[in-house]
């Protein structure tokens, strides 16, 4: 009966621990150990490395970090050495960038120490094996790590874009983001260029940048993002242009076509026949102006409607006021009637008349009107004068012999 209740008991316990095993039993009177979530009952001082394997470039030097870390013990003073390294092979221990034969680690904490390599010029492809020690009072630490030499990988350069291809009219401000990677085992300063069609302007920018560049320099293995603003003149046709951008360094290149279509826009213009901004109207008196209308865009204007500014008291009309479709390079002859002020002395006002399309695209023009006098009342006053010269002659003829 005894060892059935024994047996149950342990079969309990077993499953309780299984259960929760955060949960420490202990003897009633006796003291719990320290418990550490996550570490269990680790305790001790160890020296680690996140990478004891590593492949390096021959000739180039190459840095380690490495941690001293103390799980639940008293202050540890370790002094540091390398046991072992290949002959010709250059070591040494980095603490805060300085030089260090030791290091001094508190209860629960980590410290970070760093072995720099260098191997010797010409040290041939391979395996190469290494051994930094820590000794302390009462520890003894050894970490092996091992480098190997591999061939040196060639020069390559990689040109990519989330978008090769922008769409926009003339006045668009394209603008492309390439990621530039240096797929080589050397840093590299890498130029840029492209080619474009002619009178395309193209400038190169670091990404989040204002300051124009031509090359820029890219760590081993790294990347960066450049910026390529392209503009061109307001006058292009419309169509699909093709641009390649080209990325250079001493030992490698890359190219990367890139597209920019252009869709057509209208600009109007607005002048006088024969260019002229000027004309001549009579005060009350309705004044023929001809206006031309062009469409100097790569894309028909529609629904075009014009408009006038003219001084206080005058009338404006227009014949014919919209016209309904300009051709891209088309023109449009428009009757305009001034009407001066009745009002209006002789001298020279301004008029400014606009063309308003439907997409947006506007232009006005200032034309100087000149108000003339009416040689009807011109001539009215010339009477005048004449009759009162003819009295005075009469009067004069008549009562001089008196």
């Amino acid at each position: 009966m005894r060892r059935g209740v024994r047996a149950v008991a342990g079969f309990a316990l077993l499953v309780v621990s299984m259960v929760l095993p955060e949960v420490v039993l202990s003897r009633p009177g006796a003291a719990a150990p320290a418990i550490k979530s996550g570490l269990g009952d680790v305790s001790g001082v160890y020296l680690t490395t996140p990478y004891p394997a590593l492949t390096v470039q021959a000739g180039e030097p190459v840095t380690i970090d490495l941690s001293v870390r103390d799980y639940r013990q008293p202050p540890q003073l370790l002094n540091l050495s390398i046991l072992q390294a290949p002959p010709g092979w250059k070591t040494s221990l980095l603490g805060g960038g300085q030089p260090i034969a030791g290091v001094m680690v508190e209860p629960d904490s980590t410290e970070k120490v760093q072995l720099r390599i260098e191997p010797p010029v010409g040290a041939s492809p391979g395996d190469y094996h290494f051994v930094v020690a820590a000794r302390g009072e009462n520890t003894e630490l050894r970490l092996p790590l091992a480098l190997t030499i591999g061939k040196e990988l060639p020069a390559k350069l990689k040109l990519s874009t989330s978008l090769p291809s922008l769409r926009g009219t003339a006045t668009t401000a394209f603008k492309f983001t390439v990621t530039v990677e240096n797929d080589s085992g050397h840093d590299a300063t890498i130029n840029f260029a492209a080619t474009a069609p002619k009178s395309f302007q193209v400038t190169f920018t670091e990404a989040y940048g204002s300051q124009q560049i031509t090359s820029i320099p890219i760590a081993a293995g790294k990347s960066k993002d450049i910026d390529m603003s392209v503009s061109m003149p307001r006058d292009t046709a419309a169509g699909d242009y093709k641009l390649l951008m080209q990325a250079k360094s001493e030992a490698a290149s890359a190219t990367l076509p890139l597209t920019i279509t252009i869709f057509g826009q209208p600009r109007l213009s607005l002048a006088g026949e024969g260019g002229r901004l000027s004309g001549e109207a009579y005060a009350g008196r309705a004044s023929p102006l001809t206006v031309v209308v062009r469409n100097d865009g790569s894309a028909p204007a529609r629904d075009v409607e014009l408009s006038a500014t003219a001084p206080e008291g005058w009338k404006t009309s227009f014949d014919p006021k919209d016209v309904p479709l300009l051709p891209a390079g088309g023109s449009q002859r428009v009757q305009v009637t001034l009407t001066p002020s009745d009002r209006a002395i002789a001298g020279d006002y301004q008029t400014t008349i606009r063309a308003n399309a439907a997409d947006g695209q506007s232009e006005s023009a200032d034309f100087r009107i000149t108000v003339l006098t009416s040689t009807l009342w011109g001539m009215v006053g010339i009477g005048v004068i004449a009759v009162a010269l003819l009295v005075v002659v009469f009067a004069v003829a008549r009562y001089g012999r008196r």
